[in-house]
């Protein structure tokens, strides 16, 4: 089979017979979603009628049927003698790029809940959470419990939170709460990313990023970025080129491939930020979990610069469960941002922020440690199972964070991890993390499972792998 049949065949119409409707209007669909997800781009051309429709089993009539549905609303360009062409998205499929976390969740409902899901870079299940006594969590509730900025008593344990464990000294008049990072950070953009405004990051970067710019006619540029994080350097050479961007930094953690900012790297990027005059937003999510054993915790560029904008999430540290996350925010910006958070109320619900207070109060230095102990046990079991059972990866131990970075010897991950998806195991391709087309050949992998679902896990990744390799040499 033609390497290009095969992969129109295999990844970008996979399922497209469980659509509903007549055949080649399931075939048109899938053709829209493929163009959708990114999965076929401007430029990329189709397979012939005929080969396709051998291919899938059809009659070459359907194929041309559906050739002519998108064509008609756009999505392709029909040229005589050449082929059939994706085109520039049209303006009907031009809506936010839906968050790739919800994307796999998707995809695990349709395997059935069966599958091992290392792409959420989240802690498994409930019984790592601090003790809490008496969950009776409305006792002693009064009023409507509707406060657009979060409930006043979990917007002062963000701030003691900030203060005691991540060394920012905050007051809960800079907390607005919402309903995650990804809901912060798309707050943010809303309030500081007008259009035409460039947002500078190390690449890879948070695989949310894209999405929570999506609408805003802002435009994301990828630096270089190594062990230490965002390349510096890199950074002010680009923020030279652009007026006054966004530059967004994750200095422990949140980095898909755990990079924890040294302090001449966040000095760096903080003067590199006043000289151009370039906006700040930090995330936070992570910050904390710095697997370096005595390594001292890592001091966020707000603690040294009150124009920086931080964003965060409890469900990194606690439980994702909870969708509670918060910003940081300056205080002349904090009533803008909390206008728009009003007009576009997404705020977890009262008695999810009250769980989310007690557990916050209920967690110390004793307890972080032994969440951290518990990870790089875990991050060590993963990096030797991946080390036995699939030697052609080349994975570096992340320093922090609940997730790894590997490397695989392919051109892009996309077609493995949809593959390791059927096998049963979803992964995070480099592709939702990467925007400067450098890191496709990548896959980030959550070892915040338990032992036993991380030894299942890998035993279905290379499974995966094995049949991935078989197509590959077969398609030479």
């Amino acid at each position: 089979m033609d390497q290009n049949l095969g992969w129109w065949v295999r990844v970008a119409l996979d399922g497209w017979r469980d659509r509903p409707g007549p055949r080649y209007r399931r075939i048109a669909a899938s053709v829209v979603s493929a163009v959708e997800r990114g999965l076929a781009t401007t430029g990329d051309r189709l397979p012939p009628e005929r080969s396709l429709a051998d291919a899938l089993r059809v009659s070459r009539g359907t194929v041309v049927r559906a050739f002519e549905e998108l064509t008609a609303a756009g999505v392709v360009n029909r040229v005589q003698g050449s082929g059939t062409f994706v085109r520039a998205t049209p303006g009907w499929t031009d809506t936010p790029k839906e968050n790739p976390a919800s994307t796999l969740l998707r995809r695990q409902m349709d395997l059935g809940g069966e599958a091992i899901d290392l792409s959420q870079a989240v802690p498994a299940g409930v019984d790592h959470l601090p003790a809490v006594a008496g969950l009776d969590l409305l006792a002693g509730v009064t009023g409507h419990g509707l406060h657009p900025a979060g409930i006043p008593e979990l917007r002062t344990a963000i701030a003691e939170y900030l203060g005691e464990h991540l060394r920012l000294p905050t007051v809960p008049e800079q907390v607005i709460v919402t309903s995650g990072v990804q809901h912060a950070l798309a707050l943010v953009a809303t309030a500081v990313v007008a259009a035409g405004r460039t947002v500078i990051t190390g690449c890879p970067t948070h695989g949310g990023l894209a999405g929570a710019l999506a609408g805003r006619g802002g435009r994301i540029l990828g630096v270089p970025a190594d062990e230490l994080g965002i390349d510096a350097h890199a950074a002010r050479h680009a923020a030279a080129h652009v007026p006054a961007p966004v530059l967004y930094v994750e200095p422990g953690g949140s980095d898909p491939t755990g990079a924890v900012l040294s302090r001449s790297r966040r000095q760096a990027l903080l003067h590199v930020a006043r000289r151009s005059g370039a906006s700040v937003v930090e995330n936070l999510a992570q910050a904390n979990l710095d697997l370096r054993p005595g390594a001292e915790a890592v001091v966020p560029l707000a603690a040294e610069d009150e124009s920086v904008i931080v964003v965060g999430s409890l469900s990194k540290v606690l439980w994702a469960g909870l969708r509670v996350g918060w910003v940081r925010s300056p205080a002349p910006l904090c009533g803008h941002l909390l206008r728009l958070r009003s007009a576009h109320d997404r705020a977890p619900s009262v008695p999810a922020q009250i769980l989310a207070t007690r557990l916050l109060r209920a967690v110390d230095d004793r307890w972080l440690n032994g969440l951290r102990a518990a990870l790089r046990e875990r991050r060590d079991l993963l990096l030797a199972l991946l080390q036995r059972h699939l030697p052609a990866w080349h994975v570096e131990p992340p320093a922090s964070g609940l997730a790894l970075w590997a490397t695989l010897p392919v051109t892009d991950s996309e077609t493995y991890a949809h593959l390791a998806a059927r096998y049963g195991a979803i992964v995070a391709p480099g592709a939702t993390h990467c925007v400067d087309r450098r890191h496709h050949n990548g896959v980030r992998l959550s070892f915040a499972e338990s032992p036993h679902v991380l030894e299942a896990a890998v035993d279905r990744l290379a499974a995966a792998w094995e049949h991935h390799t078989r197509d590959l040499a077969a398609s030479r």
